[in-house]
Order: structure tokens, then sequence, then C-alpha cells
């Protein structure tokens, strides 16, 4: 009888503790997928700044959700992926091929949001002349990214202008 006693106690407190595992261990997996998310937007606002560095069309439109919109002003929107590589392509001054610029993004001028399969990003492209070392442009984005198929994609981006700030 002690012996079975003893048994249960036991087993009540292996149990327990599994119990009690379990909740952390659901916690440090949130905790490492939210990490992992904000990683991979991040990775879509240095991919986005390097195909403008490099007017790579291709991997532009790469981080675009088949259905996107962009946004840069009144009367200037693009929906889908066709259309958005037209607008890089005729309406951006970026990817025009005498431009020379290369594009700046200051880290501390990002920020990054995410709600299980949707987030949003939001930065600063400092366009700077690498002939003469100017200045050319200051711009920001606020970008709505969703999870799509296991990759983080651009659903909406709203274009503006912004001044240089420290």
């Amino acid at each position: 009888m002690r012996r079975l006693l003893i048994v249960g106690v036991l087993v009540g407190m292996v149990l327990s503790l599994a119990a009690c595992g379990d909740s952390s261990s659901d916690a440090e997996t949130a905790a490492l997928q939210l990490k992992a998310d904000k990683y991979e937007i991040e990775q879509i606002e240095k991919t986005f700044h390097q195909a403008m560095s490099l007017q790579d069309i291709d991997l532009m439109v790469s981080l675009w959700a088949p259905n996107a919109t962009l946004t840069v002003g009144p009367e200037a929107t693009a929906a889908g992926v066709d259309e958005i590589r037209q607008f890089w392509l005729e309406r951006s001054v970026v990817f025009a091929p005498e431009t020379t610029w290369v594009v700046d993004h200051p880290a501390y001028k990002m920020g990054v949001t995410v709600n299980g399969d949707l987030g949003t990003v939001h930065f600063e492209c400092h366009f700077v002349n690498y002939e003469t070392g100017e200045i050319e442009a200051i711009t920001s984005a606020d970008q709505d990214v969703a999870r799509i198929d296991g990759r983080w994609l651009i659903t909406n981006m709203v274009g503006g202008s912004t001044e240089l700030t420290l």
C-alpha cells in the first residue's frame, strides 16, 4: 500500500512538472517565432533597398504579394505585381538607367510589428548619388506585410517624402 502511495505521488509530481514545462516551452516557442518573424520582415526592408541600389526590378517585384498595392501620392496607386513592376520602371527615378544612386536605410529609422501572420514595417530611404556623394532624395515608407505560403511579402505600401533628421 505504501509503495502504491509513493508511486501515485511520484506520477502526480511528474505530470505536474510536465504541465509546467509545456507552458514555458510554449512561451519560449512563441518568443522565438516572434524574433524569427521580425527578422524575416527586416529582410524585406534590406532586400527592398538592395533592389533599388542595384536597379534589380526582378528582385524588387519578388517582395510583393500578387495582389499588393503601392501608393506614392494622389492618383498614383499601382495594384498587382504587373502594375507595381511598371510603376518602378516607368515612374520611379530610382530605376532610370542614368540614375547613379545607392540607397541608404538607417536602421534606427526602422520599425517592425508582428501580429500572427500580419505585420508592418516603417523605414526611411536616403538616396545618395555615388558619383557626387550628395543626398538626392529622402523618402519614407509604411508597408503592410503578410506571411503567404510561409513567406513574408509586401501586401500594401504607402510611400511619401520626409526630411532628413538625425
